[in-house]
């Protein structure tokens, strides 16, 4: 009996243990863009440019310039939700890079995708007329067919840093990608 028992706190302290060091979330099946890193300003024309990074790995480059009146682009609401027609329209200005992330490096960084919280940022005025360079990660729904953005970092005109651990480790992955 007591060797039974014995066992089964084994048992139990091993699940315990195995659960907690799970770090990573499944990211949807039909999720095609996990990453997105632009500049933009509107202060001496409208200068936007930027990449995607897909669920394969593949870098896809956009840039718009010119006045505010240009601007072909859909932008994402006030809560950072774009839908996913808006967003694939938005794919559709790019153009592939010819290299790939590496898919080991690839999903050690979107693994922690759904684990990146919205609502702890560190927020101050820096600049005038800088813009912005930013730094996000997608989150998406598949019932809705939305994706939310959330920003990870944001630096220019206003500095806004996501405290969250894993918008940290992604963010700092992405400054690395050029």
């Amino acid at each position: 009996m007591k060797k039974s028992v014995i066992m089964l706190l084994i048992l139990i302290v091993s699940v315990l243990f195995a659960s907690c060091e799970k770090n990573e979330a499944p990211i949807p099946a039909s999720q095609k863009i996990l990453f997105e890193c632009y500049y933009i300003n509107f202060a001496w024309g409208y200068n936007h440019q930027g990449f995607f990074i897909d669920n394969e790995g593949k870098i896809m480059d956009y840039y718009q310039f010119g006045t505010y009146n240009d601007v072909d682009w859909n932008f994402t609401d006030d809560q950072g939700n774009i839908s996913e027609q808006a967003l694939m329209e938005n794919l559709q200005k790019s153009t592939i890079r010819d290299t790939l992330i590496d898919k080991n490096t690839l999903k050690k960084y979107s693994d922690k995708i759904y684990f990146v919280k919205d609502d702890n940022y560190t927020e101050y005025q820096a600049a005038y007329d800088a813009g912005a360079v930013v730094y996000s990660c997608y989150q998406y729904d598949e019932n809705t067919g939305i994706y939310k953005q959330v920003v990870l970092s944001q630096y220019g005109d206003l500095v806004r840093i996501n405290n969250s651990e894993y918008a940290i480790q992604i963010s700092d992955w992405l400054k690395s990608i050029r």
